[in-house]
């Protein structure tokens, strides 16, 4: 369907002379502030990535056996759930503020806050209860952190440059949040300490609101109603939109049935079914990472016509993928299994952030992207419950099988029935 006259996508499409835009028109680090933007995305996620992993084992070497799975599971939900509660007034304040100030702001109270991990670490204090406070005031920063950065990004590129900045600013920031930064948290963790983790994490955290504090945009319109109202306007502009409703629907599937159940597991899967050490635990994390990171390179060289219906088939691969992982044994066949399943999501990850942000009105980017992160904040912690509840009572295996098996059932609905998403290119 072509786009309507004054719609987002296609003022941006416009190109008086016709041509397609060259190699040079399309590189976001052209753009000023855009590698300022994308090296702080790198640190931030590398810290955040760490966190990850230290956190899980933290947890875990602290409970016994058979409370492991339920102790991960609520130390994850209290780190997300903050963020689910406040994600919308993060979304309605990255549309009132400057967008550096807040990430510097956040990702400072992270570093601050982390510090109290450290001295938990090092301290060998056996008490858990620390954890869950600590990890609530670092998801609260998270529902500031994410809308305000992924919303900058229109704010430094032009509309040919946008696809490609998107790529490389999910590519970026995933490869460490999910490859390097758990990689290094487990070589860190096995080779040295927890604590020289934790400490790791501090310093990256901290480096990344420097950073950020230097990437200029232009200033945000004044409000001209209170936030609450901005909310309301925000969420009648997503309901009036089925594109985009349809979007960060799809964005709950992935908490719920693929990161929920992953990050429960893998402490307790390394051990008891790949007899491996903990660096594992990162290191499976970073094979999912580096999955994502070499698609998404890919995806700047080559893209699929229907990006709607792309991303709905990524969903479908992800389920094959997730009930194959849940099955196996063996350390090596899980780790192929991760790559690919990395391979999937670059697909999902990368076409829904760029449909959402080329088919948004600029003066509601923010709350739009406030409501994808809402979608990950919300169904995180219901993953992490269902993940924890079902493997305690039943295994790990059973809780990535099912949650495998649903996750592919709903992709087939959708190509199905979800003809606003699946049409869009």
């Amino acid at each position: 369907m072509p786009d309507e006259p004054g719609s987002p996508a296609a003022a941006m499409s416009e190109d008086p002379s016709g041509a397609a835009p060259g190699p040079a028109e399309r590189n976001p680090f052209r753009a000023p502030g855009f590698t300022r933007w994308w090296v702080a995305s790198l640190v931030a996620g590398t810290g955040v990535g760490i966190q990850s992993v230290t956190v899980p084992l933290f947890i875990r070497d602290r409970v016994s056996l058979d409370d492991r799975a339920l102790a991960i599971a609520a130390a994850l939900i209290a780190g997300t759930l903050p963020g689910a509660l406040l994600a919308l007034v993060g979304g309605a304040v990255a549309d009132r503020v400057e967008r550096r100030r807040i990430l510097a702001r956040t990702y400072g109270v992270a570093a601050f806050i982390s510090t109290a991990y450290v001295a938990l670490s090092g301290w060998n204090v056996q008490a858990i209860w620390p954890v869950f406070p600590l990890a609530a005031i670092v998801g609260a920063a998270g529902a500031f952190t994410n809308p305000a950065r992924q919303s900058m990004v229109p704010q430094l590129l032009s509309r040919e440059q946008l696809q490609n900045g998107v790529i490389f600013g999910t590519m970026g920031f995933m490869a460490t949040l999910q490859f390097l930064g758990p990689s290094v948290g487990g070589l860190v963790t096995e080779a040295g300490s927890l604590t020289m983790a934790f400490a790791l994490e501090v310093a990256l955290l901290a480096v990344g609101a420097i950073l950020f504090a230097g990437v200029r945009t232009p200033l945000p319109e004044p409000g001209s109603g209170s936030v609450l109202s901005d909310l309301v306007a925000g969420l009648r502009y997503v309901r009036g939109e089925p594109a985009l409703r349809g979007l960060l629907l799809l964005g709950t599937v992935i908490g719920v049935l693929f990161i929920g159940p992953f990050a429960v597991t893998v402490p307790i899967l390394v051990p008891d079914v790949f007899a491996a050490g903990d660096k594992w635990v990162g290191l499976l994390w970073g094979c999912f990472g580096g999955g994502v990171f070499a698609g998404s390179i890919a995806l700047t060289r080559w893209q699929f016509p229907r990006r709607g219906a792309a991303a709905l088939l990524s969903i479908l691969a992800g389920g094959v993928f997730v009930t194959l992982y849940g099955l196996t044994s063996n350390l090596l066949a899980a780790a192929l299994l991760q790559v690919a399943q990395g391979l999937g999501a670059s697909l999902f990850i990368n076409y829904v952030v760029a449909l959402l942000q080329e088919n948004t009105e600029p003066r509601m980017m923010g709350r739009v992207m406030s409501m994808y992160s809402l979608a990950f904040f919300a169904s995180m912690p219901v993953g992490y419950a269902q993940a924890g509840a079902i493997t305690t009572r039943f295994g790990p295996a059973a809780s990535l099988v099912s949650s495998g098996i649903c996750a592919a059932l709903i992709a087939l609905l959708a190509l199905s029935f979800a003809r606003s998403v699946r049409s869009l290119r």
